[in-house]
């Protein structure tokens, strides 16, 4: 088995390949390939290290490319409070894992990507205005699916008002690590008939270790489109605006994008959120002067 410790500036994606093609080989021979699948994951886990000055710069130039392109911005960092599953059917992982995990091959680092982020924003933001509207149910969803519409794109209202870029880590999580083995036990096949048949195998995978940091930045154009179907995001401290003019803690003065963000990301951003997994907190959000 290739060895990562051996390796200096190992690339991940490139390793996770080659030890996935040669476990496959072996596997089709009939070894019992566990013990070297659990070496492979603790290289990697070990070999994922913060703080990378690479990840800064990529964040800077990101954020002066945004103002040069007279986007407003937020820039916004949320901590991981449970382990983190983004991507699971991702190639990288796939193989060897059997769970996949989003990771940028260049940079070397799992990332969540920005449309996962505005998939999570938007969700969060139909199930508020939802809760929030007295009106009938039919009535309320078709409000509630045009304001989204208006917000963030999609059928014939062209680009959104509201954009993420991708979010990278910029602090470790818990004992100093960003990626962090994780294992499940599915007990049930096809050809199992009773419980008395059960034989669990264990899978070990890669997760994002609770109490990694990731920054990201959530882009606005205030308008778009023609005069006389003009699209306009509302500022205001109510939360009948879409943004608050300045960034406040005070929820009371909150717009519903800003609150669509907050609890985007309290209810969970990826795989198995109904179990616990992928949840996160704000822990800023502010906005980047021009």
């Amino acid at each position: 088995m290739i060895r990562l410790d051996a390796i200096k500036k190992a690339n991940f994606w490139s390793y996770v390949a080659l030890c996935g093609r040669e476990f496959m080989l072996e596997k089709g021979k009939g070894a019992n390939i566990s013990d070297r699948k659990r070496e492979a994951l603790e290289g990697i886990v070990k070999g994922v290290n913060l703080p990378n000055a690479r990840i800064t710069s990529l964040l800077n130039e990101i954020e002066s490319a945004l103002k040069h392109n007279m986007y407003e911005l937020r820039k916004v960092r949320i901590r991981a409070i449970s382990r983190g599953l983004v991507g699971v059917s991702s190639t990288f992982g796939k193989v060897l894992f059997e769970v996949g995990l989003t990771l940028d091959p260049i940079m070397n680092f799992p990332y969540i990507p920005g449309s996962t982020l505005k998939g999570a924003v938007s969700n969060a933001l139909f199930e508020l205005l939802l809760i929030r509207s007295k009106k009938n149910i039919a009535e309320t969803k078709a409000e509630a699916e045009k304001q989204c519409r208006r917000l963030f794109g999609g059928s014939n209202e062209g680009a959104g008002l509201v954009g993420f870029t991708d979010a990278y880590p910029v602090a470790a999580g818990e004992k100093g690590y960003v990626v962090y083995p994780d294992v499940m036990s599915p007990h049930y096949n096809e050809q199992v008939k009773t419980e008395l048949d059960v034989q669990p195998i264990p899978i070990v995978y890669l997760s994002i270790a609770p109490g990694t940091v990731f920054q990201f930045y959530l882009l606005l154009k205030r308008s778009r489109g023609k005069e006389d179907k003009k699209r306009e995001i509302r500022v205001g401290n109510s939360e009948n605006a879409d943004i608050t003019e300045k960034t406040t803690p005070k929820k009371e003065e909150l717009g519903l994008l800003d609150s669509a963000v907050l609890y985007a990301f309290s209810r969970g951003v990826g795989a198995k959120t109904s179990v616990g997994y992928s949840t996160f907190e704000v822990i800023s959000y502010e906005s980047v002067k021009g």
